[in-house]
């Protein structure tokens, strides 16, 4: 991993800011919550939001929606303090509500999609999933995590069919799937992506599959390794030779080595992946290429800038694109292209303006107040 990287990792798919959940006296709950590929993203609503649905369902004890509600805001505000992680305690949380929509409403679609979640990605996730799917085949909350399942059982008309069912009901903000279009053009046609969660996977997915953008790029939902099936039809299908590697980084590192097939990352994986690769990261657009340094990567990454859309209003997917901006920023200003760099550093105060990067900007003296 390179030293500018080093310095700017910091400034990848972060949220706005931890917010804590404050009390609200008040018992009228606020509208639904909505998810991180709905828009999301205002991690100090969320937390409010929370806070209001806890002290709704403590006035209204019993209502599955309401308990359902509850666990997904808690979900979206738990995620925002956490860079889009869940930590242990995080988790257990999330476990004791869901344990009490089944003890208060058993067998229904919430306490079902509650299990989802909390069991994801385990086997017992998708069987969770299924059974909420025969009871209302038509809720919303179903679509992102049947087309998890399509890609889990690599069923491609699953895949289809799930996909166009999330565009046909606009389940994904168009600005996440710019970003996800901006990816994509970062890959070459064969290439392996490890994505991280739903907000970089599940665009990437539509946008392959509904738009015929790169297919021949192999998606991998590195959360889906866990499952040994997938993990071994993923190894094939990336050309891999030789026994199937185990989960995690050395997955990765096995490809790298063992098939021939260039492999990519998206600039939201799991920070662990990311430091498992030390020098060879290379931001080549909105993505990393894994490996060796090429000479050509300073030119396909000033290539893929121009061509990105670089959505302002993406969530944390926009922040991502501060990385790249910014070493390619370095690369004008060493060469000595005033012009150019200028253009640069003008796209990149907008988007840490509009994604709460300026100061890690500045803290890292690639911008100057």
């Amino acid at each position: 991993m390179t030293r500018p990287i080093i310095m700017l990792l910091s400034l990848l798919a972060t949220y706005a800011g931890p917010a804590q959940a404050q009390d609200n006296k008040a018992t009228a709950p606020p509208p639904p919550p909505t998810g991180p590929l709905q828009g999301g993203w205002n991690n100090q609503l969320a937390n409010s939001q929370a806070a209001q649905w806890k002290a709704a369902n403590s006035a209204h004890p019993g209502d599955a929606a309401m308990q359902l509600n509850w666990f997904r805001s808690e979900q979206n505000a738990m995620a925002g303090n956490n860079n889009g992680a869940l930590n242990p305690s995080d988790k257990a949380k999330l476990k004791v509500i869901a344990g009490n929509i089944a003890a208060e409403a058993p067998g229904s679609f919430e306490a079902h999609i509650a299990g989802y979640y909390t069991e994801f990605p385990s086997a017992g996730a998708f069987q969770e999933l299924n059974a909420a799917r025969q009871l209302a085949p038509e809720r919303e909350e179903l679509l992102a995590p049947m087309l998890s399942q399509a890609m889990l059982e690599g069923n491609a008309a699953d895949m289809r069919s799930w996909s166009k069912a999330m565009v046909q009901r606009n389940a994904i903000a168009a600005p996440l799937m710019a970003a996800a279009s901006d990816v994509l053009l970062s890959l070459p046609d064969h290439a392996v992506l490890f994505t991280n969660g739903d907000m970089d996977t599940q665009p990437a997915v539509v946008e392959q599959v509904q738009q015929s953008a790169k297919p021949g790029v192999l998606i991998v939902d590195r959360r889906l390794l866990a499952d040994g099936p997938y993990r071994e039809r993923t190894w094939k299908q990336a050309g891999g030779k030789g026994p199937t590697p185990p989960n995690g980084p050395e997955f990765a590192k096995s490809l790298l080595t063992g098939a021939d097939r260039p492999v990519y990352f998206a600039l939201s994986l799991d920070r662990n992946w990311l430091n498992a690769f030390p020098g060879q990261l290379h931001a080549v657009g909105a993505v990393f290429r894994v490996g060796s340094a090429k000479a050509g990567d300073a030119s396909t990454l000033a290539r893929n800038w121009s061509a990105m859309q670089k959505p302002l209003d993406a969530g944390p997917m926009s922040r991502n694109y501060l990385l790249p901006g910014a070493i390619l920023l370095q690369q004008y200003r060493n060469a000595g292209d005033t012009a150019k760099a200028a253009q640069v550093e003008n796209e990149l105060r907008k988007i840490a303006s509009a994604s709460g990067g300026t100061q890690e900007l500045r803290k890292s003296n690639v911008l100057h107040p």
